[in-house]
């Protein structure tokens, strides 16, 4: 994973302004988030963007490109994380080690958020990071659900 240093803010908030996680951003809060407290970070193709029991408080938004998130096996999908959506906010929440393991299926661009730097964050941003994870992690557990009642039903 490398640091993306050079970006031109312009860029960044063109890339962000596409994505349904900032829809209730301001422009003005886009910006403070991406010039003060967030990193963008490039996974290049089939590398890690964080292995399973790694200590890593960060919370990824995926920006472009796709990570596959898997258990043990990378033949053992648990799900892809697509632009606009997140991962690791357990490891982000909780600041506990990594439960899975997330691959860059093609170059992926990624903001990251440490959970130190939420808490610097204007509240109004802060409050609208925390939306965002609840709507997320609201959507992945109706998911799981739809899923589990499927299974259900094939047995």
């Amino acid at each position: 994973m490398r640091l993306l240093e050079h970006i031109p803010l312009i860029k960044q908030l063109e890339i962000v302004n596409r994505l349904e996680f900032f829809k209730e951003f301001t422009v003005a809060e886009r910006q403070v988030l991406l010039e003060s407290f967030g990193c963008l970070y490039l996974i290049n193709a089939q590398r890690h963007a964080f292995k399973r029991f790694e200590r890593d408080d960060k919370l990824y938004i995926v920006l472009s490109g796709e990570l596959s998130i898997y258990s043990k096996s990378e033949h053992d999908e648990l799900g892809r994380i697509k632009p606009g959506e997140f991962v690791g906010e357990g490891a982000f929440i909780s600041h506990r080690e990594r439960s899975t393991n997330a691959i860059a299926l093609v170059d992926t661009i990624v903001l990251a958020i440490t959970a130190e730097a939420l808490t610097r964050l204007p509240n109004v941003v802060r409050e609208k990071i925390k939306d965002q994870l609840i709507i997320g992690m609201s959507l992945r557990i109706a998911k799981l659900n739809a899923h589990i009642e499927q299974e259900d039903k094939s047995h």
